[in-house]
């Protein structure tokens, strides 16, 4: 039903923060928890409940076709939340092989921090210092967004008075409601009477999203980051690849060994960089089978999110709102950013490889040594790109999707107008 996850793996310096999150959502279960079921049960409960209450928004949504302006101010959050259980369902599907991957990276990485290459460990704690700022910048932007809408939504209701508003489009009188912090279909009319019991759901419903959502999207960049970290250590290997074997014999007849096995030769060396780079494409490629079909639900509803935002945006005149707004489109922007920014640098630095080697001194060696690496270099001339769908991951098609956005935008403001 689940797989345990060993306590160490929690004080991984590149996962440490995600796992923390994951944890108290109740994804990842580790050895040192008592009653795991509980602690799965807790997970499925908050991923069911989300799942009921992002229903309940495509209900209101479906209620309000036709009306331009209150169908923006729903869509937004309905298709984030959307797109949050895609992944939900995608990880309890794959349960077993997120956890197989956490271990993976867990053990390679600790491998590679026992590296005694000064230039090694560098590249490695210039990359968890990048990953955890960036984390901690993402987190910020997302919980300032949605406790903005809980705290508006909570002090406008004490302001609030009862009235009527004339819809244009049915030609009657609605009754207007205090903001709500979500809008979602509840099964009476009187929302005001009910206020608060509907607060209480939408604030556990975007308490819930405010966890998993940022934690999730920041999870699935730690593992697109060790890919590069990986990447950027070969590269510094094949750069150096004379020094890596002058290294590896000094190191040894220094050792104190009754029989000292012969220095690795460049031959040896390259050929352990070769299964280096294929041991990263089978990780990079099991990773993008499981994300891509959640990157492209993201690349088909993120324009339209975007642009409900932004036209959403365009209408308000509440100082307070627009804020929300403007970190909402923020929050949204930096996750699709993320996603294809990464994806970027994966398909940068092993497409590096070659000219990496490249400018190492291949000329001062025999003429096997150099047929290895003209070999090398001919299979290694290809980038690793991600593909989610038919979508290749870049920072153009990221650029594209922005651009629809706006165009989506433009055409939504002259429609309404």
């Amino acid at each position: 039903m689940y797989k345990v996850l060993s306590r160490k793996v929690q004080e991984n310096p590149l996962l440490k923060m995600h796992l923390f999150g994951m944890k108290i959502f109740g994804l990842f279960i580790f050895d040192n928890q008592f009653y795991h079921f509980w602690h799965w049960f807790r997970g499925l409960f908050f991923s069911v409940t989300f799942t009921v209450f992002n229903f309940t928004q495509h209900i209101d949504l479906i209620s309000l076709w036709g009306n331009v302006d209150e169908m923006t101010t729903n869509a937004a959050t309905t298709l984030l939340f959307t797109t949050t259980v895609f992944r939900l369902v995608n990880f309890f599907r794959n349960r077993r092989i997120y956890t197989n991957l956490v271990e993976h990276l867990d053990t390679f990485l600790c491998k590679m921090m026992k590296s005694d290459i000064e230039e090694e460990q560098e590249i490695i704690e210039e990359n968890l210092k990048y990953t955890r700022k960036l984390t901690l910048g993402f987190w910020a932007i997302a919980l300032t967004t949605g406790n903005l809408m809980c705290i508006q939504s909570f002090i406008l209701s004490f302001f609030y008075e009862p009235h009527y508003v004339h819809d244009p489009i049915t030609n009657a009188s609605e009754p207007s409601f205090p903001p709500v912090i979500l809008r979602s279909w509840f099964p009476f009319e009187d929302q005001w009477e009910h206020f608060y019991k509907v607060y209480f759901v939408q604030f556990y419903a975007m308490w819930v999203g405010m966890i998993i959502v940022p934690c999730w999207h920041a999870f699935i960049v730690a593992l697109m980051i060790f890919p590069i970290i990986r990447f950027q250590i070969l590269n510094h290997q094949l750069q150096n690849i004379e020094k890596y074997c002058l290294q590896e014999m000094y190191a040894r007849e220094r050792s104190n060994v009754d029989t000292p096995k012969a220095p690795r030769t460049l031959l040896n060396f390259l050929a352990k960089c070769v299964e280096e780079q294929v041991s990263i494409w089978k990780y990079v490629r099991q990773l993008e089978k499981l994300i891509s079909g959640s990157i492209f639900l993201d690349f088909v509803a993120f324009s339209v999110l975007l642009c409900a935002l932004l036209f959403q945006g365009s209408r308000v005149n509440n100082g307070v709102q627009y804020i929300i707004i403007f970190c909402y489109i923020t929050t949204m922007t930096v996750i699709l950013w993320m996603y294809y920014w990464h994806a970027n640098e994966i398909s940068l630095h092993s497409e590096m490889l070659t000219n990496s080697l490249y400018k190492s001194v291949w000329y001062e060696h025999d003429v096997v040594y150099q047929k290895a690496v003209l070999q090398f270099m001919a299979g290694s001339g290809k980038a690793l790109q991600m593909q989610a769908g038919f979508v290749v991951m870049t920072l153009h098609s990221f650029l594209k999707i922005l651009q629809a956005s706006y165009s989506y935008f433009t055409l939504l403001t002259q429609v309404a107008n």
